[in-house]
């Protein structure tokens, strides 16, 4: 840790990849964070739940975190609260009503109990001081209620960390972006922008919630038969308002889904519930004995999660009694995010086998707008706040390079943010913003069951071979002078099908066993390591000649009398 009096930035997350936002903010010697997000897996993390920040850093410096501030409530921002609340080192913890809402819930499901005043629930406009940082949050729109940009006041200048924003006046309970509050600290003077850079090679306008409404609202006009409407739990403004406008037009709604449910909770909580929907909700075992066109069902899932209701419903099978059928209707108001494409798919094919009328971006591009704003967008909020610097965060390489050179023609200067290292941005001895030659612990760690692993752990990388390549696990009887008492024995898993192949495991015994021989010729093993070695070998040689697979080879020794 630096001993000079100075302001930088290292993120844990949300750079060079979706998701997994955590910024780290230092100033003379203290430290905040900014959110703590998780990311999903995918077919290189095979078994894993949920992967989060590497958050060793923090453990290294908790004495100097003064706080944690969230920007919202969405997953790849607030996920990973209760896996890193330990290492926040007993920091105060800020977030709107929503988003504590959430936090508890986060940290009741891993038995976490937060001491008294560590949750803190923010205000709009109030200002937060944590060591050398005051901080305010800034109202933004995005497509979930009570979301925030963070103005960072320090001694060396203005930090305003974006947050996910648009600029939409028919934004979900009126939330617009507070454009006056930006001019304003456009004015005061800004040090630094570190901004949203997810639909920076979006060239339109992101679009507005108003017309999406009004789309949907439609397409529920026009839908005889069973509704069945698929957008993300958390964009509960326009989930509850397309299920409200069914509600009026006479039909029963039924919500499908723990996470929808407890955002339910949580909205009747704080005064987002319409009052028009109190007594139209029906159980999910009550839909059957509804007629078709009296039915709206919200089911989660529309990145084809695997145990989503949707994903369930498009394989045929019964979700809590409701089952499709030919002539129902499927709305998937949502995008495909990037990498959830093949998921996706596999579920509005499921649908269609099962004769359901589809409605998705493939077909109609009025059911969604994305809750991040547009390249446009992003230059206003730019010349609203004037930045000297703009740092581009929340995206992949080719999002960051594109809002670099998108942010130098606009007339600002762009900084890089590089993995592991810190943004020194003012201070002593600071002629120009930098990033620092050390390396800071960073990557990933993966929730795992009821672990939670390192970063790039061996386990992982097991898996993956295993997956590719097939295991074998080979044991040998031995007497206890280490005497072989029989032949190996060979059991095989996802390499070959032992039934219609036994000539070639009975080949790949005969390899191992000859082996064992030439190296122990008086079939008695000295050295248990090395004659797992020559066996691992010999196998892995006969599959790679007869089957064009090196399979994870597991040894075992069978004690004998």
């Amino acid at each position: 840790m630096t001993k000079l009096k100075q302001l930088s930035a290292l993120a844990l997350g949300g750079v060079g990849h979706i998701g997994t936002n955590m910024m780290v903010y230092e100033c003379n010697g203290d430290l905040i964070v900014v959110d703590a997000g998780v990311s999903f897996p995918d077919e290189f993390t095979p078994g894993v739940d949920v992967i989060i920040p590497d958050t060793k850093f923090l453990r290294e410096h908790a004495k100097q975190i003064k706080a944690v501030f969230i920007t919202h409530a969405h997953e790849d921002h607030i996920g990973a609260i209760g896996y890193c609340w330990d290492d926040f080192g007993g920091a105060p913890v800020y977030a709107s009503p929503l988003a504590a809402m959430v936090v508890q819930g986060k940290l009741q499901e891993l038995g976490i109990k937060p001491t008294q005043g560590q949750l803190v629930v923010t205000q709009v406009r109030e200002q937060y001081t944590a060591g050398a940082f005051t901080v305010e949050y800034v109202p933004v729109s995005h497509s979930v209620p009570e979301s925030f940009a963070l103005a960072i006041k320090t001694p060396h200048g203005t930090i305003v960390h974006t947050g996910d924003y648009k600029f939409d006046d028919a934004a979900p309970y009126g939330q617009k972006t507070d454009e006056a509050r930006f001019a304003e600290l456009g004015k005061e003077g800004v040090l630094v922008a570190f901004g949203d850079s997810t639909n920076i090679n979006k060239m339109d306008d992101s679009g507005s919630e108003g017309p999406v409404l009004e789309h949907l609202q439609k397409l529920i006009d026009t839908t005889e038969g069973r509704l069945v409407f698929a957008a993300f739990a958390s964009h509960f403004g326009r989930s509850f308002a397309v299920a409200a406008y069914a509600a009026s037009k006479g039909r029963k709604v039924c919500f499908l889904g723990r996470t929808i449910n407890k955002f339910m909770a949580c909205a009747k909580q704080l005064g987002y519930w319409p009052a028009s929907l109190q007594n139209m909700i029906v159980d999910a075992e009550e839909v059957s004995g509804l007629p078709d066109g009296k039915v709206f069902i919200f089911a989660s899932g529309t990145q084809g999660e695997g145990g989503s209701s949707l994903t369930r419903l498009s394989q045929g099978a019964d979700v809590r009694g409701i089952k499709l059928k030919a002539g129902d209707t499927v709305i998937m108001s949502s995008r495909m995010i990037p990498g959830n494409e093949r998921g996706i798919l596999n579920v509005i094919n499921g649908l269609a086998m099962l004769d359901v009328n589809v409605i998705s971006e493939l077909n109609d591009h009025g059911i969604h707008v994305s809750g991040h704003g547009s390249r446009e967008e992003i230059g206003k909020m730019y010349r609203l706040l004037k930045p000297r610097y703009v740092v581009p965060v929340h995206g992949e390489p080719l999002h960051l390079r594109a809002h670099e050179v998108y942010a130098k023609e606009q007339g600002y200067t762009p900084l890089r943010l590089k993995p592991g290292h810190k943004l020194i941005l003012a201070g002593e001895g600071v002629d120009a913003a930098h990033s620092s030659s050390a390396v800071h612990p960073h990557g990933f760690n993966y929730i795992d069951g009821l672990n939670i692993l390192d970063n790039d752990p061996l386990i992982l990388r097991e898996r993956k071979a295993i997956g590719h390549q097939g295991l074998v696990a080979a044991a040998l009887p031995l007497r206890k002078n280490g005497q072989i008492a029989g032949t190996i024995s060979l059991s095989t898993r996802g390499l070959i099908d032992e039934v219609k192949q036994q000539k070639l495991l009975q080949l790949a015994r005969n390899k191992a066993m000859q082996t064992l021989e030439t190296i122990f010729p008086d079939r008695r093993i000295d050295n248990k390591q090395q004659a797992a070695e020559a066996i691992t070998k010999a196998l892995r040689h006969t599959f790679k000649m007869e089957r064009g697979k090196t399979p994870t080879i597991v040894v075992n020794w069978v004690d004998v009398q």
